[in-house]
């Protein structure tokens, strides 16, 4: 696969109010190849946006060189860039009063000439984006009648008519219900690996990303980024030492964040299933300790028909519910 975009001892960062110099990572070296669907993450004031700002142009890097194509990116006029990458961030829309068709039309525009009009393709295109992001249903609706989550998709939409081979996305997913989360991450999957597009998403949704990008840039401040694939990642450690915080760690076993400062209550849990995963789950969120040996305070059987717990030297007893065994739990 040819090398589309490089980083090439890239410095991100800003000039403060009094015109000092904030550096926010060390040199970045990255590259990013056609098909490559990579998932941006790091805490809050990590450099994810700042990044994305100067990977595509918009925003000046401290040092080093970014290179579209082995060139360098501001070397590109900005009509060129358009044809090149198509952008997605979170700013405000301020044309509320547009119609949906013909906000994303405005991503053919790079294409159409001086006076901007639309061939029958640049139509079919729009068309196909529309529907691609389940959009095409509101098409004669104004932005202004639109919820958030309806806006992001049109913006979506739009970058996906511009049709251009790099793809930059700014939270997504930030304002969709978690369906419309699934459906967007299924359909840039798509543009990947069918269509060979090259994407780059930030997102502050660790369990999404793991589920679907094909590779990771973790991101924290003032340290190298850490690139690789999500599994990889998980199993070296890297997402708990980006991401732990006082009183929050990441659980490699079951791929999510759980709580410090354990209550100190052991609990045998056996048995499978779905009653038995559901089950684990709401226990490692109450935080308890989960073991297999002795010293366990209870004992919980988990199956199809439901749940039973025993308490040491008392009957089980019966339950198809797991809230009566968190109410018995928190009495203990």
């Amino acid at each position: 696969m040819d090398c589309l975009l490089q980083l090439h001892d890239l410095e991100i960062g800003f000039h403060d109010r009094g015109k000092e110099t904030v550096s926010l990572l060390p040199p970045v070296n990255m590259k990013l190849k056609s098909g490559d669907f990579v998932a941006l993450m790091g805490p809050n004031g990590a450099g994810k946006t700042t990044l994305l700002r100067t990977i595509t142009g918009m925003h000046p890097g401290l040092g080093g060189k970014v290179l579209l194509y082995g060139k360098p990116i501001h070397s590109f006029s900005k009509a060129a860039l358009s044809k090149h990458i198509s952008i997605v961030l979170t700013d405000r829309i301020t044309d509320y009063f547009l119609k949906v068709y013909d906000v994303v039309s405005m991503g053919r525009y790079p294409f159409t000439g001086f006076w901007g009009h639309l061939k029958a393709a640049d139509h079919e295109l729009v068309e196909r984006s529309l529907k691609a992001s389940g959009t095409d249903h509101l098409a004669n609706r104004t932005l202004v009648s639109l919820s958030d989550g309806e806006r992001q998709k049109v913006m979506i939409a739009k970058a996906l008519a511009q049709n251009t081979p790099l793809i930059v996305l700014d939270e997504p997913a930030a304002f969709l219900d978690y369906p419309s989360k699934i459906e967007l991450m299924q359909l840039l999957q798509h543009l990947a690996s069918a269509e060979g597009k090259t994407i780059v998403f930030s997102t502050h949704d660790l369990e999404l990303a793991l589920h679907t990008a094909n590779r990771l840039w973790l991101m924290a401040r003032d340290l190298p980024i850490k690139e690789g694939i999500p599994e990889q990642l998980v199993l070296d450690g890297d997402i708990g030492h980006y991401f732990n915080r006082s009183g929050l760690v990441f659980d490699r076993m079951h791929g999510k964040f759980t709580k410090q400062g354990q209550t100190g209550l052991k609990i045998k849990l056996q048995g499978e299933g779905l009653n038995r995963k559901w089950l684990q789950y709401a226990l490692l969120r109450k935080g308890y300790q989960l073991v297999n040996e002795g010293g366990a305070a209870i004992e919980l059987f988990a199956s199809e028909k439901g749940f039973t717990y025993q308490l040491k030297d008392k009957d089980r007893t019966f339950t198809t519910k797991i809230e009566p065994i968190l109410d018995v739990l928190s009495k203990l």
